[in-house]
C-alpha cells in the first residue's frame, strides 16, 4: 500500500506499507522543484495566510497587490508631511523651545483622542455594512492630514489666514495642527472599522476551507510594513533632495494622485458576499428585470442571470448615500428609504393608517410614504412626476430579524421601481399624444383624461406587498445560487445581510386596539 502526503508547501512524501513494515520518502521530481523554491516557500508562510489560497476570498491577492503599493506611496508622502511637522514644532528654530514643542504635541494628542471618542460614537456601526465607502474615505482623510502638514508654513505665511491670529490669540499653526490630528483620527476609525469587515470577508472563501482572520491580520500588517520601511528608506534618499517648495509639493502632489488612485482600484476590486441596501437594491432590480424579461419571452435560457457578487459589484458606487435606492442600468436615483422611523412620525398626516397596518399583520415592519409624498401623491395625471422618487419609511416591529429589514427594504425598492415605470408610461404616453396633436391631421389638443392614473398609496403598497411575498423565496435563492453568503436558520434559508447604519429610532412593541381602534404602543 502506498500513501500520498501533501505538505502545506507543496511537498509530497510517499508512505509504502508492506509486509507489516512502514517506509517513507519524497517524491524526487517534487524535491527538485522544492529545493529551488525554497526561498519562495519562505516568503509564502511570511507574507500568506495559512493555507493559501484555498483559505481566502478570490479577491484577496488583488487587494493585497494593491494595498501594499498605496501604503508605499502613503509612506513616502508621510515623509514630506514629517519634515513640515517638525518645523511646525520648532525644529530649526533658535527660538523654539522643547516645551513649547512637547505642549504641542499634547494637544494634538489631546485633540485626536477627543475626535476619535466622537468619530467612533457617531460612525461607529456605519463600518460594517459601508466597509468600502470608509475604506477609501479613511486614505482621503490621511492624505488630506498629510497635505495640511506639508503646507503648513505656506498657510502661516498668507497674510489672509495669518489675519486670523490678529482675531483670536492662538498662532495660526495649532489650528493646522488641530485639523491634522482630527483628520489623522477620523482616518483611524474609518480605517480600523472597514478593515475589520474586509478581513472577515477575505477569511470566507467561496468554496474551501474558513480562513484564520488572525492570522490575516498578521500577514497584511507583515506586508505593509515591509513596503512602509521600502517607503521610509527611499523617502530618506530623495527628500533631501526636495530642498524648494515647488519641488516638494509637485512631488506631493504626485504621491497623493497614485495613493488614492491605487486605493481606488484596490476598494473597487473587492467583490462582498453580503448584502447592504446598495447590494440589495441592485440584486432585486436585476432580479426583477430578468424575471420580466423571461416572462415575456418565454425562454429562460437565452437570459443571462446577472446575479453574482462580482456582477453586481460592477454596479456599486464607493459613494454613495445609503437611503438612496439606485436603478442599475441608468444610475439614476429612484427613491429614498429610511430604516427605522417612528410611526408616530410618519402617520402624522395619513389619514387610513389602520388599513396599512393591517396590511403587514403578519411582517415585522410597517412601510408607509413620508408625509410630504402624500401631499400629492393622490392628486391624479400631474402628481406623477412627484412620486416618481418616493421617500419611503420602514417602520420595525419588536423581534425583527436581519431577514425582516431585507424584506422590508426590498418591498421599498419595488415601489419606488413600479412608481419609476409609472411614471416613465406617463412621459411616453404624454410625449406621444403631443406628437400626434402637432402632427399632420392634429387637432392641437391633448386630452389628460386619457392617461392612466395613479394608484392610490394603500393599492400600491398592498400590491407590492402580494408580489413581494410571492418572490421573496425565489430570490434568496437564485442569490444563493449565485454565490452569496447565506445561513440556514430553523430550517430557513437567509442571505447574510447588515443593512442597519444606526440603530431604529423606535420599534413597535404591541399594536392594541382601543374603542376608536387607534391605539398604538411604541418603544
Amino acid at each position: 500500500m502506498k500513501i500520498l502526503e501533501k505538505s502545506e508547501n507543496g511537498k509530497v512524501t510517499s508512505t509504502i506499507v508492506s509486509a507489516g513494515r512502514v517506509s517513507t520518502y519524497s517524491e524526487p521530481n517534487v524535491v527538485k522543484a522544492a529545493s529551488h523554491g525554497s526561498l519562495l516557500n519562505f516568503l509564502r508562510k511570511v507574507f500568506l495566510p495559512t493555507g493559501y489560497p484555498h483559505t481566502v476570498s478570490p479577491d484577496y491577492t488583488r487587494y493585497q497587490v494593491l494595498n501594499a503599493l498605496q501604503e508605499f506611496c502613503s509612506s513616502l508622502a508621510g515623509m514630506l508631511s514629517s519634515r513640515a511637522t517638525l518645523e511646525g514644532y520648532g525644529v530649526g528654530n533658535a527660538s523654539a523651545s522643547a516645551t513649547n514643542a512637547l505642549l504641542l504635541s499634547v494637544l494634538q494628542d489631546i485633540f485626536g483622542r477627543l475626535m476619535t471618542i466622537a468619530a467612533a460614537y457617531h460612525f461607529g456601526s456605519s463600518l460594517m455594512p459601508e466597509a468600502k465607502t470608509y475604506r477609501f474615505v479613511a486614505d482621503l482623510l490621511i492624505d488630506a492630514a498629510i497635505i495640511l502638514d506639508t503646507l503648513a508654513p505656506l498657510l502661516v505665511s498668507l497674510p489672509a489666514l495669518a489675519s486670523l491670529t490678529n482675531t483670536v490669540p492662538i498662532p495660526f499653526r495649532i489650528y493646522i495642527i488641530f485639523f491634522s490630528s482630527g483628520f489623522r483620527a477620523l482616518c483611524g476609525i474609518a480605517a480600523g472599522g472597514s478593515k475589520t469587515a474586509i478581513t472577515l470577508h477575505f477569511a470566507t472563501p467561496v468554496d474551501g476551507t474558513l480562513g484564520n482572520v488572525g492570522d490575516l491580520n498578521a500577514k497584511g500588517a507583515s506586508s505593509e510594513t515591509v513596503l512602509s520601511l521600502m517607503g521610509m528608506t527611499l523617502g530618506t534618499i530623495i527628500v533631501p533632495y526636495l530642498t524648494s517648495p515647488l519641488s516638494t509639493y509637485i512631488a506631493l502632489v504626485i504621491l497623493v494622485a497614485a495613493h488614492l488612485s491605487i486605493n481606488f482600484a484596490a476598494v473597487q476590486g473587492i467583490v462582498f458576499r453580503t448584502l447592504n441596501r446598495q447590494r440589495a437594491c441592485l440584486g432585486w432590480m436585476i432580479y426583477r428585470d430578468y424575471e420580466s424579461a423571461r416572462s415575456t419571452s418565454g425562454d429562460a435560457k437565452n437570459l443571462p442571470l446577472h446575479l453574482t457578487p462580482s456582477a453586481i459589484a460592477k454596479y456599486e458606487r464607493i459613494f454613495h448615500r445609503p437611503d438612496r435606492i439606485y436603478d442599475p442600468l441608468s444610475g439614476s436615483n429612484i427613491g429614498r428609504c429610511t430604516i427605522g422611523s417612528s410611526l408616530g412620525s410618519v402617520f402624522t398626516r395619513a389619514k387610513t393608517p389602520e388599513k396599512v397596518i393591517d396590511i403587514f399583520t403578519k411582517e415585522k415592519y410597517i412601510l408607509w410614504f413620508d408625509p410630504a409624498c402624500l401631499v400629492t401623491l393622490g392628486v391624479p395625471n400631474s402628481s406623477r412626476n412627484l412620486i416618481a422618487r418616493p421617500h419611503l419609511h420602514i417602520i420595525l416591529k419588536d423581534g425583527h430579524k436581519p431577514g425582516d429589514q431585507l424584506k422590508a427594504w426590498l418591498h421599498a425598492t419595488e415601489l419606488a421601481r413600479i412608481l419609476e415605470k409609472q411614471n416613465q408610461n406617463y412621459r411616453r404616453e404624454l410625449r406621444d399624444q403631443v406628437q400626434r396633436a402637432l402632427g399632420d391631421g392634429g387637432n392641437g389638443q391633448v386630452t389628460l383624461a386619457t392617461l392612466e392614473e395613479p394608484q392610490a398609496p394603500e393599492a400600491l403598497i398592498a400590491s407590492t406587498h402580494q408580489l413581494i411575498d410571492e418572490n421573496y423565496s425565489h430570490f434568496i435563492q437564485m442569490m444563493h445560487k449565485t454565490g452569496w453568503a447565506t445561513t440556514n436558520e430553523k430550517g430557513a434559508l437567509e442571505l447574510v445581510v447588515a443593512l442597519l447604519t444606526i440603530p431604529p429610532e423606535s420599534v413597535i412593541i404591541d399594536i392594541l386596539d382601543d374603542e376608536d381602534g387607534e391605539l398604538k404602543k411604541e418603544k
